[in-house]
C-alpha cells in the first residue's frame, strides 16, 4: 500500500490545526493509502489537545521543537525527520506540505496527491490564483515578486503548499537551502515542476501573521538562496550603468550599493545556513 506523509508546521494555532485535520480526514477518504500526519510544533507556548479521532490516518506524529524557529525552518526539520524515517524513497511514497491555519485549502491536498501519481517525477506546487490579504499587503507581495524576478530571474509565486514523490527528498535537502526558504530551496535543487493554480483561502481563526517585517525578511531569505545568480545579474547591470555614467559620486554610490546587496545575500547563505544538521532541535516526538 502506498504511503502519504503530510507535514504541517504549527505555532500556537491548535484550533485551526484540528479543523485542518478534520477536513483532511474526510477529504482523503478512499485514497487506499496509509496516511501519516506529521505536525511540527514550532515551539508553541500552549499544548496540543486533540479534539477528534481521525479514523482515516494511520498515525498523527507531533514533533516538538525546542524553540520557535519560523515556518520555513519548521518544515525543514520536519523533512529531515522524514528523511531518516523513510528508508526506501520511491514514487510509491508521497509527501505533502501545507500550512495549518487554513490558508492552504486542505480540500486541495487530494488534488495535489493525484497529480503526483500522474506526473510521477514532477514536483507539484500550488501557485497563488488569488490572495486574500488587504490591498497594502497585496501590493507589497507584487513588489516582492518583481524584485525577486529581477535579481534571480525566478517568478516565485508559490509558497509551502506542495506534494512530491519521496525519491526527490534527498535532492531537495542536499545543500540545506530549504533551511532559509522552502520554495526557493526546492527551485534551486530540482528542475521538474508542475504548477496548479489554487486560490489562497482565509485563515480559519485569528489574524494573518504576514506583515511588512515578515515580507522583507522572507524575501531576503528567498533571494539569498540564489546569491551567486544575483551577483552575476547585478554585476552586468553595474557594468552597463557605469559605462554610461560620468558622475563620480553617483558611480561610487552605485558600486557601494552593489557590494552591500551581494555581501548581505552571500553572508546570509554562508553564515546562517548550517553545513551539517542533526535532529537535536526536535525536543520530543509524540
Amino acid at each position: 500500500m502506498k504511503k502519504v506523509y503530510i507535514i504541517l508546521p504549527t505555532y500556537n494555532d491548535w484550533k485551526s490545526l484540528n479543523k485542518v485535520l478534520k477536513i483532511l480526514n474526510y477529504s482523503l477518504k478512499g485514497q487506499k493509502k496509509e496516511i501519516y500526519i506529521i505536525v511540527v510544533n514550532d515551539g508553541s507556548s500552549s499544548k496540543y489537545e486533540k479534539t477528534k479521532k481521525y479514523w482515516n490516518f494511520k498515525k498523527v506524529i507531533i514533533l516538538n521543537l525546542k524553540k520557535n524557529v519560523g515556518s520555513q525552518k519548521a518544515i525543514f526539520f520536519g523533512l529531515k525527520y522524514l528523511q531518516k524515517k523513510i528508508k526506501k524513497k520511491n514514487n510509491e511514497t508521497i509527501i505533502s506540505i501545507l500550512d495549518s491555519d487554513g490558508e492552504d485549502n486542505p480540500n486541495m491536498v487530494k488534488k495535489l496527491i493525484r497529480l503526483v501519481n500522474l506526473k510521477k517525477d514532477y514536483f507539484i506546487f500550488a501557485s497563488r490564483k488569488k490572495r486574500t490579504e488587504n490591498n497594502f499587503l497585496k501590493a507589497l507581495n507584487q513588489l516582492r515578486l518583481l524584485i525577486t524576478f529581477i535579481l534571480t530571474g525566478k517568478y516565485i509565486n508559490f509558497g509551502n503548499f506542495s506534494s512530491f514523490p519521496s525519491f526527490v527528498l534527498n535532492k531537495i535537502l542536499s545543500n540545506n537551502n530549504l533551511y532559509l526558504a522552502y520554495s526557493s530551496g526546492v527551485l534551486k535543487n530540482y528542475n521538474k515542476f508542475f504548477f496548479v493554480k489554487i486560490k489562497k483561502s482565509k485563515r480559519f481563526y485569528g489574524n494573518s501573521k504576514v506583515n511588512l517585517e515578515f515580507l522583507i525578511l522572507h524575501t531576503i531569505n528567498i533571494i539569498s538562496v540564489f546569491y551567486k545568480t544575483v551577483f552575476f545579474r547585478t554585476f552586468f547591470f553595474l557594468m552597463v550603468t557605469l559605462f554610461f555614467l560620468e558622475n563620480v559620486k553617483l558611480k561610487t554610490s552605485i558600486i557601494s550599493f552593489f557590494l552591500l546587496i551581494n555581501l548581505v545575500l552571500a553572508g546570509i547563505n554562508i553564515c546562517f545556513k548550517p553545513k551539517k544538521v542533526n535532529l537535536s532541535m526536535i525536543k520530543s516526538v509524540n
